[in-house]
């Protein structure tokens, strides 16, 4: 048992990599963007963005449940590939349909997965706010200035 917990745990810690990297990436793509989305009046500019954004976060959570995927199909956890994708994002979302299950003795990565994929789209989630939140916030500053 403490064999499997410390591979979570592991490849936890790689997808938070993953994703704080990834985060970052996107937070620094917007702020070296920030004073042309403070001129802008365009409304279809900042759906653009969002639209990017979700794409950049929707690839990342990809990224990280295929990571998880890889290791049930190396362990040979299950049949093939898809099987292996297809339970990680059921875990990883927790869903949880229970029609795929791990085997006994690897069942706590399922819930290790799940109980960091919760975690992880709620990053996402407060990160995704928080852009919305400031193109908002500038929409508000510029019709105020226009006033």
């Amino acid at each position: 048992m403490l064999t499997e917990i410390g591979i979570a745990a592991a490849i936890v810690a790689v997808c938070l990599i993953i994703h704080v990297a990834g985060i970052l990436l996107m937070a620094e793509w917007l702020l070296r963007r920030r004073e042309d989305l403070q001129r802008t009046t365009s409304g279809r500019r900042f759906a653009v963005m969002i639209v990017a954004l979700f794409a950049g976060v929707l690839f990342l959570h990809v990224t990280q449940t295929s990571l998880w995927a890889v290791f049930y199909y190396a362990q040979d956890l299950f049949s093939d590939f898809e099987t292996s994708l297809y339970f990680s994002m059921v875990s990883f979302t927790t869903l949880g349909y229970g029609d795929v299950l791990l085997p006994r003795k690897w069942r706590l990565l399922g819930v290790i997965e799940g109980f960091s994929g919760v975690l992880l789209c709620g990053v996402s989630t407060a990160f995704i706010f928080a852009v919305v939140n400031a193109m908002f916030q500038f929409r508000l500053r510029q019709r105020s200035n226009q006033s």
